[in-house]
């Protein structure tokens, strides 16, 4: 992975997470599906983001 692909999933988590506190505090009308799948990619991001970091330290 590179930093430019590092950066670009940070910033997908942070819209999640933005999107998933927005349906938290009702600002928005909550989608069960929807929750549900930003819950389970923002867990497949930081996945992603703690192995990039590992890979970095290593270097």
């Amino acid at each position: 992975m590179t930093g430019d692909k590092a950066v670009e999933l940070i910033n997908e988590w942070l819209n999640l997470a933005k999107e998933v506190g927005d349906m938290n505090l009702n600002r928005m009308e909550y989608d069960e599906e929807r929750y549900n799948y930003a819950m389970d990619r923002m867990d497949v991001i930081r996945q992603e983001i703690n192995e990039y970091h590992e890979q970095m330290s290593k270097c």
